[in-house]
């Protein structure tokens, strides 16, 4: 298995200013979940954006920004999507989905903006859940998909590549893998924390036998492997869509139609609600500095996300980690990273 190194982080000019470090936009959140967005910015602002707003409805925007003081916000108007696409135009970076609920608002804006936003988007949670839910004659349009990243979780992965299967996509990999590591998931990773898996009893039609990218193994201490092999998913889900694919879990998997990485970084304690959050404002932040293809930024993402983990388990304790204790790790694991 070949080995690369992460990429670099440069160091910060004395002269630097918040507009040298891009802005991110963060749509999400509902009733029930104001903190997603702000833990998406507050991973983002961690992991060293120099802005953050978050578009959210006017309900709950102001408790959203009592959470997070350090982003600003903008009032979403379900029936204005043009201002909201215009003013994700204004940002380097768009991260949409947690906390969202599937709902028609929600598949208005998803929609709305992978058809009209040409910029870099990271999709989580109910933007994926959301694509999952379309039709295939729903599917959004869009010039460039190679600038979107997917950080699905098993159950998130199950759903959104039945919907996949049934629109087709550019599938040339090794298939035979992919049933085998299917069958070989737990069903409390497959179900996970959502709604049933719409992925039940689907078989997905797999072409025959091709050649699979190379898995690249990114350069950090050995792990145990448990599970299923996931490399083969993510190479297929990235491959039929276009995009940069996480596969989030032990030894997170990072594709990007090419080539493959595998995350050496994070623990257990981690498994904790709300580190995905943080991970998708941390992932959108990198790709909105500058400098960073949407892979490279995926794969630093990854690392120092877990990287922060593993420094707040060691501080605080094998368990009882918050989301917010990784986000507060961020800048020591940046701090780490820039030193080697």
């Amino acid at each position: 298995m070949e080995t690369i190194e992460l990429p670099g982080m440069t160091p910060r000019r004395s002269e630097a200013y918040k507009g040298d470090f891009g802005k991110v936009l963060v749509i999400a959140g509902s009733d029930c979940m104001i903190g997603a967005p702000a833990l998406v910015a507050t991973g983002a602002m961690r992991a060293g954006a120099g802005l953050c707003r978050i578009a959210a409805i006017k309900d709950i925007l102001p408790h959203i920004l009592e959470i997070c003081p350090v982003a600003t916000g903008f009032m979403i108007n379900p029936r204005d999507m043009k201002s909201l696409v215009e003013f994700a135009d204004h940002h380097d970076a768009v991260a949409i989905g947690p906390g969202m609920g599937v709902n028609t608002t929600t598949k208005k804006i998803v929609l709305e903006l992978l058809e009209r936003h040409r910029g870099p988007m990271v999709l989580d949670a109910d933007a994926l859940n959301t694509l999952a839910s379309l039709e295939a004659s729903e599917w959004p349009t869009r010039r460039d998909w190679s600038n979107v990243v997917l950080t699905p979780h098993m159950g998130e992965f199950m759903r959104l590549m039945a919907a996949v299967a049934k629109r087709g996509g550019n599938i040339g990999m090794a298939a035979e893998k992919v049933p085998a590591a299917i069958a070989a998931t737990p069903r409390s990773l497959a179900d996970d924390d959502d709604a049933p898996s719409t992925a039940d009893g689907i078989a997905l039609d797999m072409p025959e036998e091709s050649a699979a990218a190379p898995a690249v193994q990114l350069p950090v201490e050995p792990a145990t492997k448990t599970g299923p092999d996931r490399t083969a998913l993510a190479e297929l889900l990235s491959r039929a869509t276009g995009c940069v694919v996480v596969l989030k879990g032990h030894q997170t998997v990072i594709a990007d139609g090419g080539r493959i990485g595998i995350n050496k970084t994070g623990n257990p304690a981690m498994a904790t609600a709300g580190s995905g959050d943080v991970l998708t404002g941390v992932i959108a932040s990198l790709v909105g500095q500058g400098g960073l293809s949407c892979a490279q930024a995926a794969r630093l993402g990854v690392h120092l996300h877990g990287l922060a983990g593993d420094l707040a388990a060691k501080a605080i304790g094998p368990a009882g980690l918050l989301a917010t204790d990784i986000a507060e790790y961020l800048p020591r694991a940046i701090a780490a990273h820039l030193k080697k």
